[in-house]
């Protein structure tokens, strides 16, 4: 696929404060995503992310780091937290910003083992469609020390819906993105938004407790999936 977000977070870390990042969808009209929302301070991060990251324990996986924001933080803890993301662009942000372990890899091709993983920003996402998440947790259990953990955040799409946009046929968390930077458009991709009724049967299924830690009041919410 093409590395169109990561070609844009890495402009923007090295100065270009016009970076447009658009994103095309499955559901209604093109939208313009912040790029300054991968680069938080901590000062600046929500509720949801301080409690997850104070729920970090052990080694920590950080899938789908993006810019690294998150793993900096923990990082200057002296946490031991290793960076995961398949962008090249977002790979060479984060090693120029100081991030010490970075990993180029699709999470579904690492091998090592953790006591944390942790996916914000919607992390349950990469998993794609309702259909792929008994492979998605397996994998994640492949990835888990004993007794470890799963921290990740989604949310219910439901009020997408509540002005008369039509729900389609498949789960209506199911959306398909593309983006846009530098007039260049990348591939089309699945994204799941769960709700936490779905998330806690299929987490189940697979062998995790689960437990809501933090909701807000825009449906989003941090679960934290325990291997039992």
């Amino acid at each position: 696929m093409k590395d169109i977000h990561g070609k844009a977070i890495l402009a923007y870390y090295l100065g270009d404060r016009t970076t447009r990042l658009k994103l095309h969808n499955s559901y209604g009209p093109i939208d313009i995503m912040p790029i300054d929302v991968f680069f938080k301070e901590a000062e600046d991060f929500s509720d949801l992310e301080n409690m997850a990251l104070s729920h970090c324990r052990g080694a920590v996986l950080d899938i789908g780091a993006a810019a690294g924001t998150h793993a900096l933080f923990l990082q200057s803890f002296g946490a031991n937290v290793t960076a995961l993301d398949s962008s090249s662009g977002c790979v060479e942000t984060m090693k120029r910003s100081g991030v010490q372990h970075v990993v180029q890899q699709d999470y579904r091709q690492h091998q090592a083992t953790y006591d944390t993983l942790l996916l914000l920003m919607n992390g349950i996402g990469i998993a794609g469609t309702l259909d792929q998440l008994p492979d998605f947790f397996n994998k994640c259990k492949s990835l888990l020390n004993p007794g470890g953990q799963l921290l990740l955040d989604s949310s219910d799409i439901a009020y997408l819906y509540a002005d008369g946009l039509a729900k389609p046929e498949h789960y209506y968390g199911e959306i398909r993105y593309r983006y846009e930077y530098d007039k260049e458009q990348g591939d089309w991709f699945d994204w799941l938004y769960l709700d936490a009724t779905h998330l806690n049967k299929a987490a189940q299924a697979a062998g995790f407790e689960l437990e809501i830690l933090h909701t807000d009041a825009h449906d989003q919410y941090l679960a934290k999936l325990q291997l039992i």
